[in-house]
């Protein structure tokens, strides 16, 4: 029975996403490459912020009473409702 690939974890994706911006940022690309790098960074964009959903509607899931939010490094925190005030 064939072995099932793993999907890459959130962390790859992003890591991904950065080298794709460092490399249109940089330049110097033919106009197909760019177009390319491009359309890849979308998608890898569109597959982390799915993540990242997917993982916020867990936490609620888990945390009804719980308010998440990305600080200044994007790191999910997680504030109880009784502590915001």
């Amino acid at each position: 029975m064939p072995k099932k690939t793993q999907d890459p974890s959130f962390e790859q994706l992003y890591s991904e996403l950065e080298a794709t911006i460092e490399k249109l940022e940089e330049g110097n690309l033919p106009l197909d490459d760019a177009l390319a790098l491009y359309e890849r960074g979308t998608a890898l964009a569109k597959q982390c912020s799915a993540m990242l959903d997917r993982a916020e509607l867990r936490i609620q899931e888990l945390a009804p009473n719980a308010t998440s939010f990305a600080d200044e490094n994007g790191e999910l925190q997680m504030l109880d409702d009784d502590e915001e005030d």
